[in-house]
């Protein structure tokens, strides 16, 4: 995880769904910061993109990671047109469930929602149609 992302996540307060746990996760090894060499690649995405999301990119860059966890639409199409592979916090959830690890992702998008993740209204549906098909 690069720094500007790690910083943006736990600065949440402990009330945001999730924080512990990526805590958790920072202290058991499970996650670590990475630090981004091209700070030139930064500061160029950084023209059009928010410093976590630039930095996240440049990461996946410099690492060749297989997957890059974006949400923020201007990233996701950033990283798209670089054909970087991408998934966003739904994808995972849709995962989760498919897996049986969760058992549905609509009420878990509700909770995100009102702890002030942003998701249109549209893609809501989307995935309560696919959850109400299966």
């Amino acid at each position: 995880m690069p720094l500007a992302v790690h910083e943006e996540v736990l600065r949440a307060g402990p009330h945001v769904p999730g924080v512990q746990a990526i805590r958790d996760a920072f202290a058991s090894g499970w996650l670590r910061v990475q630090p981004v060499r091209d700070s030139a690649a930064v500061l160029q995405l950084t023209a059009e993109l928010d410093r976590g999301e630039s930095e996240a990119i440049a990461l996946m860059r410099e690492t060749r990671a297989g997957l890059l966890l974006l949400d923020e639409r201007r990233a996701r199409a950033r990283a798209g047109r670089e054909g970087l592979r991408l998934i966003g916090t739904i994808g995972i959830l849709q995962q989760a469930r498919d897996r049986g690890l969760v058992q549905a992702v609509t009420p878990l998008l509700g909770d995100l929602r009102r702890h002030g993740f942003r998701v249109s209204a549209e893609l809501v549906e989307q995935v309560e149609r696919e959850e109400e098909q299966a």
